[in-house]
């Protein structure tokens, strides 16, 4: 059965895994009803115009569609807005775009009838999945375009012909349900949902980096007290000093290293700077579970007070808080992968602590890991580039029926790869810090740092002499995507 309230991580992984969903009994009894009453009231007043149910759409809303060819209008308006352009969207994506049109329809305010909606599950349950491109959505009259592009395969028209060639027939839809499926947040709620999941990751290795940095340039850890930490109480700066506490080999109480009397702020400011990251991320979250159990649909049957009436002025496809959230995720990522440069920059450039300049003997003959810290400092440039919000952006479309967009689509690509550099830019820090802690006196064999570092040693081995860097940097943006070192680390 499909919970009426999931939450981002449950998402995500119903999307990733083999699990199948189920519409309950309740889902489906609300859908015929929803469906039922529906037609009676077109049947009671049948020359009343509807909104892109007996009328064209947009600025067209005036035109009335011929009785006669209700039926190929849901195709033509299907047709007419798969327009989407650029590479395929991940599967795993696109089934979350299916997942929460699933969720979305099966609340009964649509109109879309239950054999249409069970196909949609027959396919997300089956792993049929369309060919969505990446680009095309304004996110404001929903994520019309790539929903086109699933509806488009649900209809049988797709270029691949998916439905066929599993044994499936294709939906006939009927009048209402075209724009029934072509409204909504999907898209953006799904790029949301999975770049909140994997940010959450993000966050928590990147405290593992930034520990072995500290570790391996053996600074003072008298800034991350728990003491000091309440005296400015935001949750993510507690919640990131916490752990790396949980992660530091232990030093005398206000030790300092002998080199500076204290660190810079990208090591000493850690937990201001990772905990503000972890509110942004909070927010974000907040905004995906909140829009996975919403619906966005319009028109919309609403039963307020027992009156059953069909609503046209709903609003609830327009995407701003989403591009709020992925925006504002945006500007923190680059937080992140900033201040993991310039740990990044200690570590090689300046030769900290008696550590080898580049962290390499033989220097000249080898250049040790000093373009690494190159291809970080590329990342975050084009990352702060992209991290100019597409929410301060509108283009007024549909004849300026369509006035104020929400670029909410845009958003969230983005976002997601700002969160790829991130990533990079992290294992290129671990890259660098495994190096350093290697010059430095064993750790303590008990100790997280030490099993941490032994993961990592498992998968790049210690630099000694020239060698392609960018196999070494992929191996450990791996670990750092997929979670495995905070897997393998105890840490998950």
């Amino acid at each position: 059965m499909i919970e009426d309230k999931l939450k981002c991580s449950e998402f995500v992984n119903l999307c990733r895994g083999q699990m199948t969903i189920e519409l309950k009994g309740s889902d489906k009894e609300r859908i015929r009803q929803s469906r039922k009453a529906f037609e009676g009231i077109l049947k009671s007043d049948p020359h009343k115009s509807y909104y892109a149910i007996n009328t064209g759409v947009g600025a067209l809303l005036n035109r009335r569609i011929p009785k006669g060819r209700m039926e190929e209008f849901q195709e033509n308006l299907i047709m007419s807005h798969t327009c989407g352009i650029g590479p395929p969207l991940e599967r795993e994506v696109v089934k979350g775009i299916m997942l929460h049109m699933i969720l979305n329809l099966k609340k009964g305010y649509s109109v879309i009838r239950l054999p249409t909606l069970e196909l949609l599950v027959e396919m997300f349950n089956r792993n049929i999945i369309p060919v969505v491109p990446t680009k095309g959505s304004l996110g404001a009259s929903g994520d019309l375009v790539p929903q086109a592009h699933i509806a488009l395969a649900l209809i049988g028209r797709d270029p691949q012909r998916i439905l066929p060639t599993a044994g499936l027939e294709p939906a006939k839809l009927q009048i209402g349900e075209a724009i029934a499926l072509l409204n909504g947040t999907s898209f953006m709620t799904s790029c949301l949902a999975f770049l909140v999941f994997q940010s959450d990751n993000l966050i928590r290795t990147a405290d593992i980096a930034a520990a072995m940095t500290i570790e391996a340039l053996g600074c003072s850890t008298q800034s991350f007290e728990p003491e000091l930490q309440e005296l400015r109480p935001h949750s993510g700066q507690i919640t990131t000093a916490y752990y790396l506490n949980r992660l530091l080999v232990k030093t005398k109480a206000g030790e300092k290293p002998a080199h500076s009397l204290q660190d810079a702020y990208s090591l000493r400011c850690i937990p201001q700077v990772h905990g503000a990251f972890r509110d942004t991320l909070s927010y974000a979250r907040s905004v995906v579970d909140i829009e996975i159990d919403s619906f966005g649909g319009n028109p919309w049957i609403s039963t307020k007070e027992g009156k059953i009436e069909i609503c046209e002025g709903s609003g609830n496809f327009h995407g701003q808080i989403l591009a709020h959230a992925a925006d504002s995720l945006s500007i923190a990522l680059c937080s992140i992968s900033g201040i993991s440069e310039r740990r990044i920059d200690r570590l090689v450039s300046r030769g900290a602590n008696s550590l080898p300049l580049f962290l390499a003997r033989n220097q000249a003959l080898n250049t040790g890991l000093m373009i690494t810290q190159y291809t970080a400092a590329a990342l975050v440039s084009e990352s702060k580039t992209l991290a100019h919000p597409a929410s301060v952006d509108s283009i007024p479309v549909s004849a300026g029926q369509e006035d104020f967009v929400s670029m909410g689509a845009w958003a969230v690509s983005k976002a997601r790869e700002i969160c790829r550099n991130t990533e990079y830019v992290v294992a290129i820090e671990i890259l660098c810090a495994a190096q350093a802690l290697d010059f430095r006196e064993p750790l303590p064999k008990e100790s997280r740092m030490a099993k941490i570092h032994e993961i990592v040693r498992s998968r790049v081995a210690h630099f000694e002499k020239s060698r392609v860097l960018a196999e070494d940097i992929e191996e450990l943006y791996g670990l750092v995507h997929n979670g495995r070192l905070l897997e393998q680390a105890g840490l998950l």
